[in-house]
């Protein structure tokens, strides 16, 4: 019996250290194989680097080739010249639109002014008083087209006001900037200079020294005041049925010839056209004196 009772405690602690031996063997195996993948990630992380720096070296152009990276190259197509302008369409389409755009307006305005005929005469409207430009600018359009001839040569006559306020009250109102611009821009060429205007204007245009003296022309009429022809006692109100008394100090006149961006001889052709009409005006509206 107790014979038999070792042999079993015998076989017991066999199987025991039989299983001992099995589990260690096992964690050595799992060891090893834990070891070897850190090993093999840091190698890998090692390599990493390495190439980065070859990577870097070749972009900076320090070497030309490298050992461990290869670069692919692949091989650059060849388009048709159709595909490379379908191409470059349609990733340039907005731009290309928006060129378009601006090419054609930039374009059509051009035409405009190149084409544009400009009229036989401008007459430049100077005062503050917005309701007498809405309502006598046609009228005196029509008046001076009377005096004219056809100058441009379009087979018609035509006569343009230029209206600009200036005073100075209209100096004080938002916006003047922009009219001040016009009216000295006016007065640095030469295609307008017939002026109706009055006092209200002198300290912008300066009468005295930018209008030409009437006295030489129309010194035996009542109206003529130096670089003034007086519309107020004459029947240029009626004309154009304009029912509000005229102010004491409106005037017409015309601008001496002077260079400006214009050449002299420019303006001095608006000034024969202008003088005459100026002076068929004159003969109509004014009275000579005694």
């Amino acid at each position: 019996m107790e014979d038999n009772q070792k042999k079993e405690k015998n076989t017991l602690e066999v199987i025991r250290e039989m299983e001992q031996k099995q589990r260690e063997t096992e964690q050595k195996r799992l060891e090893q194989e834990r070891i070897q993948e850190e090993q093999e990630r840091l190698a890998h992380e090692e390599q990493l680097k390495e190439d980065k720096k070859e990577l870097l070296k070749l972009k900076q152009g320090v070497i030309e080739e490298s050992d461990t990276i290869y670069e692919q190259h692949e091989e650059e197509k060849k388009y048709t010249f159709s595909e490379k302008v379908s191409n470059f369409i349609y990733h340039n389409k907005w731009w290309l639109g928006f060129a378009g755009f601006f090419l054609f307006t930039f374009g059509f305005l051009t035409w405009q002014v190149v084409t544009a005929v400009k009229p036989d005469m401008i007459i430049l409207l100077l005062s503050d008083n917005d309701l007498f430009n809405a309502a006598c600018s046609a009228g005196i359009e029509e008046m001076f087209e009377n005096y004219l001839e056809d100058v441009n040569g379009d087979g018609k006559v035509s006569v343009d006001v230029y209206y600009i306020p200036a005073s100075a009250e209209t100096a004080e109102r938002d916006g003047y900037t922009g009219d001040q611009t016009k009216l000295f821009a006016e007065f640095q060429i030469g295609e307008a200079v017939l002026v109706i205007s009055d006092d209200g204007a002198d300290e912008f245009i300066v009468p005295d020294n930018n209008l030409d003296d009437l006295e030489q022309y129309f010194g035996d009429y009542q109206e003529t005041q130096g670089v003034r022809f007086m519309l107020k006692n004459t029947d240029f109100a009626e004309r154009l049925e304009w029912d509000e008394p005229f102010d004491d100090d409106i005037y017409i006149g015309i601008r001496k010839v002077k260079k400006t961006m214009d050449s002299e001889e420019t303006m001095q052709k608006v000034y024969d056209v202008s003088l005459p009409a100026l002076e068929k005006f004159v003969q109509e509206f004014g009275h000579q004196k005694n």
